[in-house]
């Protein structure tokens, strides 16, 4: 063994070349004294004076990949005595990490775990964690789905006070939206907006925290929403309208009418469904839904007192109006029928001259009587032509105000969404 060792070095030394070096990364773990055999005391938090904090960075992307950096600067070494090493990966409990929660999360069993830990020469610890975060947010749905919505990431470690450890972002607000939009490929329902980073100090049972919050605007895309709910509706109030409008009989555009309101109500369960419930403000939608279904169930009550008022005229209405919109036509019918009488009567006493007088009497009561019926006869007929315009009338009115009422409506939801 010692030959082989001296013709190795006799053999360097001839040709000029340093001795090969053969290095572990062992070697560096005995120089920090990381054993196996025994719990380092490094896993303590890593302050040179107790009475500074500790920085630790954050680095935050919305594809939920948390970086978290400090520097130990009782692990050091110096990479030449190691043959270059200046990085080493080791378990995460192998030193001490800090512990940083989320307040707003609510599902800790999609968090995967941080096995490994990365080790510079220089002291600097850092450590990747992914999380796939479900947190509460506060949702306003007052203009959705037009709507834009903030929620909060807010950082903090329950453990150490702001004397202890101090969080800090290594981010600029502009590099966290640029590589969130960069890693955030997805075409989903939200598009990303805006990041905005904030960091301050919270008090909590006479303590103060150091507290980091990455607050994340996103837009809703409503196409989806659109197209499944908004369309459908404003295409059955459409066909709703056209119907009303419509020569068609009275019953049909009923029975028509009840199926668009069957249609229009499978429309709000589904948007029940979408809707979620931690809303404080109704939904610009919802009312529209409601105004809808308003609109639509007061065309079905016009089309049924139309329809009504033609089966059973009102007695009353019709008196009314043979005495006050055909007197003149009435007059003027038995003024004519008075004339005609007159000649018969005239001719009937020529003929009978040497006749009684009873005979006058009889000749003219016949004539009185005819004169009666046929003058009421045309003023029911003139009555019932007027009612029947006067009907039409009615109609042209109560869908026109209908058609007024429903524009007012649309005009002040798209208003509402506009603004």
């Amino acid at each position: 063994m010692w030959a082989a060792f001296l013709a190795i070095l006799a053999l360097s030394l001839a040709t000029g070349a340093a001795p090969e070096q053969f290095c572990k990364y062992d070697d560096v773990l005995q120089y920090l004294n990381i054993s196996s055999e025994k719990t380092p005391l490094l896993q303590r938090i890593p302050k040179e004076n107790w009475k500074e904090p500790l920085k630790v960075e954050i680095q935050f992307i919305l594809l939920s990949i948390l970086s978290v950096t400090w520097k130990n600067i009782f692990v050091t070494w110096n990479p030449q005595d190691f043959c270059n090493i200046s990085k080493l990966i080791l378990p995460v409990d192998t030193f001490w990490s800090p512990y940083i929660v989320t307040y707003e999360q609510v599902d800790e069993e999609k968090s995967m775990s941080r096995p490994f830990l990365s080790i510079t020469h220089n002291g600097i610890v850092s450590t990747v964690q992914q999380h796939q975060v479900t947190i509460t947010c506060s949702l306003e749905m007052h203009k959705f789905p037009f709507d834009s919505q903030t929620c909060h990431m807010t950082m903090f470690s329950s453990v150490y006070t702001v004397t202890d450890i101090i969080l800090m972002s290594n981010q600029t607000t502009e590099e966290v939206n640029k590589q969130s939009q960069l890693y955030l490929l997805t075409n989903g329902e939200w598009k990303l907006t805006n990041i905005n980073i904030i960091s301050r100090t919270d008090s909590m049972e006479g303590e103060e925290f150091a507290v980091i919050i990455y607050a994340i605007s996103m837009k809703r895309r409503p196409i989806l929403y659109i197209l499944n709910l908004i369309f459908p509706t404003c295409a059955l109030y459409l066909l709703d309208m056209a119907i009303l409008f419509s020569t068609s009989a009275y019953g049909d555009k009923v029975s028509f009418q009840l199926s668009l309101i069957i249609g229009e109500s499978v429309l709000a369960v589904i948007l029940k469904d979408i809707l979620p419930t931690s809303s404080d403000d109704p939904p610009i939608i919802v009312l529209f839904f409601i105004g809808i279904f308003v609109l639509m169930i007061m065309g079905v009550l016009e089309t049924c007192l139309l329809m009504q008022l033609k089966k059973k005229p009102l007695p009353l209405l019709l008196k009314a109006m043979e005495l006050l919109q055909c007197p003149q036509q009435a007059k003027t019918t038995s003024r004519n029928l008075l004339r005609d009488s007159k000649t018969e009567i005239d001719m009937g006493q020529e003929e009978s001259r040497d006749s009684n007088q009873p005979g006058k009497k009889n000749t003219e009561l016949p004539l009185t009587g005819r004169i009666k019926a046929e003058g009421q006869q045309t003023g029911s007929q003139l009555g019932l032509q007027k009612y029947e315009s006067a009907l039409l009338v009615l109609e042209k009115v109560l869908f026109c105000s209908h058609l007024l009422v429903s524009l007012l409506f649309i005009t002040i939801i798209i208003v509402q969404w506009s603004t």
